[in-house]
């Protein structure tokens, strides 16, 4: 029988600073910033010339698609797969889940487009009917997040409520602190990180369509 006394680790699994899930959920965040900045611009370029081209094939091709464009083709399915591992891993260290924004930012940024080029060279009711639409699809997750922003912000004015988050954060550390309903700061580090990816999504495309 072994008796040994074996010392307490003086590190807790749980004050360990999840490295590689902190730092895959960045990168995501950036990578849905670019993702909407891709989308958003190829489909101005698109409505610009009518809302519909096409590129390539045996046939003349009467509206040729701008250039940059085909980075959609890239941006739609890179962004739903930065979102679902990026709230993944981000869920895992107690961040929010990408879904909501990038849903809010997606449908709202494609909704505007709709709406502009709706009125800007006369009136086009297909356009202006898709762009309510997108805003329609687009509010739900706005009205999500107001709410869990205002709950949040009310709750510190509950001491009951501050004093069971003052309890899990003192359980936890300063890494899975955050939430849908928790630190503020994951939001404010969402909007730098997808304001960098958006800058480098812009950037990208303006090369493309050089």
């Amino acid at each position: 029988m072994d008796t040994e006394n074996r010392a307490p680790s003086t590190t807790p699994d749980r004050a360990r600073v999840p490295v590689r899930s902190i730092v895959v959920t960045y990168v995501c965040v950036l990578l849905v910033g670019m993702g909407l900045a891709w989308a958003f611009l190829s489909m101005r370029a698109v409505a610009g010339v009518g809302g519909s081209c096409a590129s390539g094939g045996a046939y003349e091709i009467a509206t040729p698609c701008p250039d940059g464009s085909w980075l959609i083709a890239i941006a739609i399915p890179m962004m739903l797969i930065a979102m679902f591992a990026g709230s993944g891993f981000g869920m895992s260290v107690g961040a929010p889940a990408l879904l909501l924004p990038m849903w809010a930012l997606l449908f709202g940024s494609l909704g505007w487009n709709f709406l502009e080029f709706g009125v800007k060279d006369g009136v086009e009711i297909g356009f202006l009917v898709c762009g309510v639409m997108f805003w329609g699809m687009a509010a739900p997750a706005w009205w999500a997040m107001f709410v869990a922003f205002t709950n949040r912000i009310r709750g510190k004015s509950d001491p009951e409520r501050n004093e069971k988050a003052a309890k899990e954060r003192a359980a936890a550390n300063v890494w899975s602190a955050g939430s849908l309903d928790g630190s503020l700061w994951w939001w404010a580090i969402y909007a730098v990180l997808g304001s960098a990816g958006a800058f480098f999504g812009v950037a990208i495309y303006a090369l493309a369509s050089a």
